[in-house]
């Protein structure tokens, strides 16, 4: 019998998403979920500092075993994979110091496991994660990607590819 709490983080340039769920026995429930929003800092140390001292919280509150995370992709704008790479870097050093499992998967995985479809788009992925963890409110966009890696890796613990998609067939 599972019983796990997985972190997911999207990092960001700007916004960093995150979402936790507990998963017992073979059911997902939603624990947290949320956005840190360092748009508005002007150093780049202070906004790293922001991720940081919010996820150390976040981490210390819901004791996670697990973190699940994107993959490393290229981005054609160096700056910005600089910025990622920082960010990455954060997150990377909070699972050491709290000695969190790391799960990672492509955005590509995570579409396909949620959607049934490798490139769809946010709005599908936001729309499949509010409805099986039965979210009533519109979810922020990086926050529902968290939960969609939390799923994901959730998923995979249980040995299971994909969510069952019931497909319903209607005659004329």
């Amino acid at each position: 019998m599972h019983n796990d709490i997985i972190i997911g983080i999207d990092p960001g340039s700007n916004i960093t998403g995150y979402g936790l769920i507990e998963l017992k026995g073979s059911s997902f429930f939603l624990l947290e979920y949320g956005i840190i929003d360092i748009s508005r800092e002007c150093s780049r140390s202070k906004s790293l500092e922001l991720i940081f001292k919010n996820l150390s919280l976040v981490i210390e509150t819901f004791e996670p075993r697990i973190l699940s995370l994107e993959d490393i992709f290229y981005y054609k704008n160096v700056k910005s994979s600089i910025v990622l790479g920082e960010v990455r870097g954060i997150i990377l050093l909070l699972a050491g110091l709290y000695n969190l499992d790391i799960m990672e998967f492509s955005s590509t995985q995570v579409k396909s496991i949620l959607t049934g479809y490798g490139r769809a788009d946010k709005t599908q992925v936001r729309f499949m994660v509010e409805r099986l963890l039965s979210v009533q409110e519109n979810i922020p966009t990086d926050a529902s990607d968290a939960l969609a890696l939390c799923l994901c890796a959730g998923l995979e613990i249980l040995g299971k590819q994909c969510f069952p998609i019931s497909k319903v067939y209607y005659r004329e």
